[in-house]
């Protein structure tokens, strides 16, 4: 495949855009562009690309091109050099895209060297939210050919994966049900790292199960499901997607038994104020090849929450160390503010993780 078909499709050359855009609706986008220029400082000396501050200035940045690849990613003609020759894809959460959620990882890693690859997916078509479709489905016909694309675009043999919450889950049906691996097995993702994974779902501090059981929950989730949002049940702890995902039993036309590849190293990055899974050791996974940390181990002021975590410096460097072992630094400590009200966890029991 060309560069020139490959941005085409993914969003650097020739932007997506939802069908039928008003002139009101341009007007706000060309608004937001000026806005976005007036109030987004410059990037910091050596920097290519300006990393945003927090949430908000992500956001801000994002307005200007809200279908489009967050700073950094998916650059016409990036190949990966010597010091970083595994390109990275980016993935966003539920109800995310790749420009609001990754306006953060995307140009801190482009600034570090990395190729950075994006796209938003399970999306309906035009629509500001991402990762709503059947997440089965993203993985196979999105994320697998995307992964595809990125190696015969590159020349690059093994790509590393960077997901923020239902990010950190999409993938691994692939990774463990479809063609992931090359023809003498060796597998197409080398790393992956969830930050703030979805691993075992959201368990809504402990009620999803009570919640299921109630027939107007039950019913206002089938709604959703049946309107498209296949997701909106599949995120929710217990669900059939999430213990099959992660079962430890052998599954129907699986290529390996078990919630890790062999031969892909693993990191799940949490934040102890996770506001959206709770507890926040929902997002581990109990194996010997995954490392499982959150940022308070690493800066005990950190007060990253589910959103926040994705802008947040200690997070950045702590990702960079693992997806570079060998000039690994220091992590910064910063004390990033949660976006919505934090659920403070540190000091509650560890719970019993899902018997998948």
């Amino acid at each position: 495949m060309m560069a020139g078909q490959f941005m085409k499709r993914n969003g650097s050359t020739a932007r997506r855009s939802p069908r039928g855009l008003t002139a009101a609706a341009l007007a706000l986008a060309a608004a937001a562009t000026l806005l976005v220029s007036a109030c987004t400082p410059a990037p910091e000396p050596g920097q290519r690309y300006r990393v945003p501050a927090d949430f908000a200035e992500g956001l801000l940045t994002a307005l200007s091109d809200i279908h489009g690849p967050p700073p950094g990613a998916n650059v016409d003609g990036c190949i990966p050099s010597a010091a970083h020759p595994r390109p990275v894809i980016v993935l966003h959460g539920f109800a995310g895209n790749m420009a609001d959620n990754m306006g953060g990882l995307s140009p801190f890693l482009a600034n570090q060297g990395y190729c950075v690859f994006a796209l938003t997916y399970g999306d309906p078509d035009g629509s500001l939210f991402g990762g709503l479709n059947d997440i089965r489905r993203s993985s196979m016909e999105e994320f697998g050919p995307f992964v595809d694309d990125v190696l015969a675009l590159t020349g690059a043999r093994q790509v590393d994966v960077v997901g923020h919450s239902e990010g950190s889950i999409m993938p691994r049906w692939w990774m463990r049900f479809g063609p992931s691996v090359h023809s003498d097995g060796t597998p197409k993702v080398a790393t992956f790292v969830g930050v703030g994974p979805a691993t075992h779902g959201a368990d809504l501090g402990g009620n999803a199960a009570t919640l299921r059981s109630i027939p107007f929950f039950a019913g206002v989730i089938d709604t959703m499901v049946q309107n498209g949002c296949g997701a909106c049940e599949q995120v929710l702890s217990g669900s059939s997607f999430l213990k099959q995902l992660n079962s430890s039993e052998p599954q129907p036309g699986e290529r390996f038994t078990g919630p890790t590849q062999p031969g892909v190293r693993y990191m799940m990055l949490a934040t102890q104020l996770d506001n959206f899974l709770v507890p926040y050791q929902y997002g581990f996974i109990d194996h010997p090849a995954v490392t499982n940390t959150t940022v308070q181990d690493v800066c005990a002021i950190d007060e990253a929450d589910h959103l926040s975590i994705v802008f947040d410096p200690v997070a950045y460097d702590v990702i960079d160390n693992f997806l570079d072992p060998a000039t690994a630094t220091t992590p910064r400590c910063v004390a990033t503010q949660p976006v919505f009200a934090p659920i403070d966890q540190r000091d509650w029991p560890p719970p019993t993780l899902p018997a998948d």
